[in-house]
């Protein structure tokens, strides 16, 4: 039994080779579509085959990490930005993702880095964030399409029908 001044060593069999994996901070390099990011990360690092495998934060930060790089290789909003523009505009993560799409939980999903932002998404961020004052715009929207209005394409087809038979009897003259 180690000492109180000893530790005892601890390894795990790596996954990749079945060799000896040793808890050590190192730095990891990540790569997509051509494009390195080298993070420093805690885990168990394989003395045989280099391979590593993270648990907990240290998963969560490489994962991030790497949705990062994506973001700047695709040229899409970084989790930080998608926060800065969606409370520039006001907007809590709910009514965000009520308002622009993606899902209930899609602001949070980006924000925390699981998962990036589409070039679309990004897309309408940036330009809301240049007109903040169109977010009222989808509001409104959201307002005119709740429960108990009519959405009939019956309905839209004889306004229609209807606004162009007014219009034609007028430049008739009737």
């Amino acid at each position: 039994m180690p000492g109180p001044r000893e530790t005892k060593t601890k390894t795990k069999t790596c996954p990749s080779c079945g060799g000896t994996t040793h808890l050590e901070r190192r730095y990891d390099i990540l790569t997509y579509q051509g494009h390195e990011k080298r993070i420093r990360l805690l885990g168990w690092w394989c003395a045989l085959c280099g391979e590593a495998t993270f648990d907990g934060p240290e998963l969560a930060r490489a994962e991030k990490a790497f949705v990062e790089l994506k973001a700047e290789v695709d040229e899409v909003l970084t989790p930080r930005q998608v926060a800065e523009i969606r409370e520039k505009l006001g907007l809590s993560q709910r009514e965000a993702s009520e308002l622009l799409g993606g899902g209930p939980r899609s602001f949070q999903k980006y924000e925390s880095g699981k998962v990036a932002v589409s070039v679309p998404m990004s897309n309408l961020l940036r330009l809301l964030s240049a007109d903040p004052a169109r977010i009222e715009e989808l509001r409104l929207l959201r307002t005119s399409r709740q429960p108990g209005r009519i959405r009939s394409g019956a309905r839209s087809k004889l306004d229609s029908r209807s606004i162009r038979g007014e219009t034609a009897r007028k430049a008739a003259g009737d």
